[in-house]
This record gives structure tokens, sequence and C-alpha cells, in this order.
């Protein structure tokens, strides 16, 4: 700087100076290249190592993970060696345990509803023993598109409850109505499902239709199949399942 203030070199002479090379040879007399982990990873203070991947288009998550889960079960670790899975199977792990802490309170504050709405205890029961009918459809669907039975099509499920509820809601309604006026029990039952059947399957259907396109969605498509087979079988099932429970229930004979 004091030979630049002084004139004795010019400002682009100086910059060629700094910027120029020095050969290797006249720093050291070799050079070798190590490896080293700059960063150690650690959960809990255990030395752990991440592995990631992305499942190809058209598999789910869920469906790949088992497909490696079935490969590293055959594999003898050393001794102080383990693995656990992350990534989306430990947030659908965790997600499911808070679904389900709320489930028994939201399923008795529906028996408190239809108990207030009936106000009767045997038609609430009837509707709630309708519900596992909804199993019927979701297995057959699933069994028959290969999709997993994961977390988003868990959450499909339970939202086909409120559904069914609906459903059982409507067709119980229009029993009362008919033996209200004074119809033959027996015939009120089997006129009030024949009548209910357009109208519910009608709303059923919409929704069938508006899940198609997520069939192929390799996220979603677990969760449209199992409301697409629940909502079509479990539709149809309630309304001849509810008839014969009310006949039990109620002791309506022919």
């Amino acid at each position: 700087m004091l030979r630049l203030r002084s004139g004795s070199i010019t400002k682009d002479e100086l910059i060629r100076t700094v910027l120029s090379t020095t050969p290797l040879k006249q720093i050291c007399r070799q050079v070798e290249l190590q490896w080293e982990d700059p960063v150690v990873p650690r959960i809990h203070g255990q030395r752990c190592q991440r592995v990631q991947c992305s499942p190809v288009a058209g598999i789910s998550t869920e469906k790949a993970r088992q497909a490696i889960a079935s490969r590293l079960d055959r594999w003898q670790l050393p001794t102080g060696y383990s693995f656990r899975w992350g990534g989306e199977y430990d947030a659908s792990t965790r997600s499911k345990e808070n679904l389900f802490k709320f489930f028994p309170a939201s399923v008795i504050l529906m028996i408190v509803i239809l108990i207030m709405l009936f106000k009767d205890y045997r038609k609430p029961l009837i509707i709630f023993c309708s519900i596992p009918m909804v199993l019927v459809g979701v297995v057959a669907v699933m069994l028959l598109t290969g999709k997993t039975f994961d977390f988003v099509a868990i959450v499909g499920t339970l939202g086909l409850i409120g559904m069914l509820v609906k459903n059982g809601i409507v067709l119980m309604d229009e029993i009362n109505l008919q033996i209200q006026q004074g119809v033959e029990p027996s015939i009120a039952l089997m006129e009030s499902a024949q009548s209910r059947l357009r109208p519910v399957m009608m709303a059923s259907l919409t929704t069938i239709l508006g899940m198609i396109p997520l069939l192929s969605d390799a996220m979603f498509g677990s969760m449209a199949a199992a409301i697409m087979g629940g909502l079509l079988f479990g539709t149809l099932i309630t309304l001849l399942f509810i008839p014969v429970l009310y006949a039990m229930f109620f002791r309506v004979k022919s």
C-alpha cells in the first residue's frame, strides 16, 4: 500500500500481484487428501446416520416402506446398533395417537346428541350398530384397488361415520313419521327404506364421483378409495340393516 501511495507501483500491477498463483511445491513438500466428518449428527446423544429417499411415481410411501422393511427385518445388526423409521411414517404415527386421543369423546358426544334427538336410547344404538358395516365396503375396495390402509385412509373412514350417522337419522326419522301416521310398523320399515334409497344414494354418488380424480394420487388415493367403498356398500347395507335392527329392538312382527 505504501508503494501504491508513493507511486512506485500502479493499481493494476498491485491487483495482478495479489491475484497471482503460487505453485504448491514452493510451499510444502507433499499434498495429501483426507476425508473427515465436519458435522456428527446425534439423536438423544447417540451418533446416527440418516438415510432417506422418495418413492417412484404411482407408489405410496407406506407401500414403499413396507417393501424396504421386509428386507431390513432380515438384517443382523451389530451389537449397539439399531434403526427406526422417521419421515412420513413417524409423523403419521404421532398423528394417529393425537387422532384417537379425542375419538372416544367425540363418539360419546354423538351418542348424547342422538339420545336428545330421538328421546330414546334404542334408536341411537341401532344407528351405531350399523356403523361397522362401513368396513365391508372399505375393505373390499382396498383389496380391489391394492391401496394401503394408511393414515389418510383412516381419516377418510372416520369421516364416513358422520355420513352414515346422517343417513341413519334420515331413515329413522322417516320410520318414526310413518308409524306416527298410523302405518303398520312392518310396512313402515319396508316403505321407509324404499323411499329413502334414492335420495340417500344420490347424495352418496355425488361424493363418490367427486373422489374419482384422487384415486391416482399417491398420497390421497387410499383416502379416496376408503370413502368411495364405504359410501357405496355402507349406504346400501345401512338401508337394509337398520330396518332389521329396528324390527329386532322393537319386536316388530309381520
